[in-house]
């Protein structure tokens, strides 16, 4: 009867090292996820952060394009001037004859 009493707080003893383990697994469990979703959040939010900043920049490159083809349009440069206003001019400046003009 004594080795039925052995075996029994045997095993109590066991079952609660397996419970202290158990929750101990559990709690570093409980601490992976919490911290595996902290720096999905962390990510996420950078990301996100990024992308608002890439589109505010394209918006910018846009605005600047926008602006640099609207100058040109206003203000060609002087030798599209010329050639617009005799295609022959620039021809015959290169050669050195002149055009009467």
């Amino acid at each position: 009867m004594s080795s039925y009493l052995a075996q029994e707080v045997h095993l109590a003893r066991r079952h609660e090292e397996i419970l202290s383990q158990r929750s101990e697994l559990l709690q570093q469990m409980e601490t992976y996820l919490g911290d595996k979703k902290t720096k999905k959040t962390w990510q996420t939010q950078a990301a996100d952060a990024a992308h608002k900043r890439n589109a505010a920049l394209l918006n910018d490159i846009e605005a600047a394009e926008k602006k640099l083809q609207e100058r040109v349009h206003l203000h060609p440069h002087p030798n599209t001037v010329k050639l617009e206003m005799s295609p022959c001019a620039a021809e015959q400046d290169s050669t050195g004859c002149k055009v009467p003009r």
